[in-house]
């Protein structure tokens, strides 16, 4: 099974991301895709735009191919990339779970274009992924059925 982790990347965040990625692989049997390890072959051979290609088609590719994609947002003000890997994903209809790790208002698409919401904070963060990863497993993760877990939907 396969698994996108969609998040900030940037060097600020990457620690985290890195984390959230290594717990997925050892406690799930996810194969994790963490956009930030691509690696484009050769890539001072190509222009900024021919690069820029090269890595969107790779995460379009791995999004294509994924069985599930976990976001993890830091509120509303999130990264345009994080924001276009889960429009992508649900309009492939992909599970698509979102792990906020704040209680700030979020955005209502990124609330209602997923099958499961949460905020979390660092100190909860593996317990609350071992709760999606488990309903991912029984393949019942959708806020309808479980409840909504937001309790800041800015409006």
């Amino acid at each position: 099974m396969k698994l996108y982790l969609a998040g900030p990347c940037d060097s600020e965040h990457r620690t985290l991301m890195t984390h959230i990625a290594s717990w997925i692989e050892k406690n799930t049997y996810y194969k994790v895709y963490k956009p930030w390890e691509l690696k484009i072959e050769n890539a001072w051979d190509y222009s900024q735009e021919e690069w820029a290609k090269k890595v969107f088609d790779a995460d379009k590719k791995a999004i294509d191919e994924c069985d599930v994609v976990l976001v993890i947002s830091l509120g509303r003000i999130s990264s345009a990339g994080t924001n276009w890997e889960q429009g992508y994903a649900f309009g492939l209809h992909k599970p698509i779970a979102v792990l906020q790790i704040t209680d700030a208002p979020t955005s209502i698409m990124t609330f209602w274009s997923c099958d499961y919401f949460k905020n979390t904070d660092i100190d909860n963060l593996e317990k609350d992924l071992d709760w999606i990863v488990d309903h991912l497993e029984k393949d019942d993760l959708y806020m309808y059925e479980n409840g909504i877990e937001c309790e800041t939907i800015l409006t």
